[in-house]
């Protein structure tokens, strides 16, 4: 009897593991919403673009008293999208190579700044930035972030590309809230989604 009663347990836990999944697809599929790209550099030529050196995630929450695993939810999504768009690329992890870039940095960025960002040996910088995020219980949960993307062509001193895109998504009733831990990744995901859909195709 005990081990019957096990085994139904286990089945009705993996069931509620299943039905979240599948929920939380279905947030990301359809709960966010868009916006058009901030813009793309007359003259930006996607095709002279011989690899992109992808940094880690800037966090620029105000509050980050709460740690987010940003390379983990991020950098995938980042790398899908590049190799989609057919992009040659690097993935660079060590978080110390943005320990110096600020807001002030990103908002009006000197040729000097640009020629300085990190790896010495790449052309093309990617800088992907967590602005904002947060979730909230009620009855059932929501999620709100806002992404931000960068690419700098290092040679030039200039910022080619950039976009930022606001996610949200949400679930009502007693499933929303057992999702509330979910839902603040849920919608960092969602913005990188939108924002790299953006980016220009690379057609060589």
């Amino acid at each position: 009897m005990i081990k019957n009663e096990t085994k139904t347990g286990h089945h009705k836990s993996s069931l509620a593991l299943f039905v979240m999944s599948a929920l939380l697809s279905a947030l990301m599929s359809g709960c966010a919403t868009t916006k058009p790209a901030d813009f793309v550099l007359a003259g930006f030529d996607s095709n002279s673009i011989n690899s992109i050196a992808v940094l880690p995630v800037l966090d620029h929450r105000i509050d980050q008293s709460q740690r987010l695993d940003l390379d983990a939810w991020v950098l995938p999504r980042a790398e899908g999208f590049l190799k989609k768009k057919g992009y040659s690329y690097t993935i660079e992890r060590n978080r110390s190579l943005i320990a110096n870039i600020s807001r002030d940095d990103l908002a009006s960025p000197s040729r000097d700044f640009i020629a300085s960002l990190p790896p010495a040996s790449a052309r093309w910088v990617l800088i992907l930035v967590l602005d904002d995020s947060s979730s909230k219980l009620t009855f059932g949960s929501t999620g709100n972030a806002e992404m931000s993307g960068y690419i700098f062509d290092k040679d030039k001193g200039k910022l080619t590309w950039r976009n930022k895109e606001l996610g949200r998504v949400g679930q009502g009733g007693l499933i929303g809230m057992m999702m509330k831990g979910l839902m603040e990744r849920s919608a960092i995901e969602q913005a990188t989604i939108q924002m790299f859909q953006t980016l220009p195709d690379h057609k060589t």
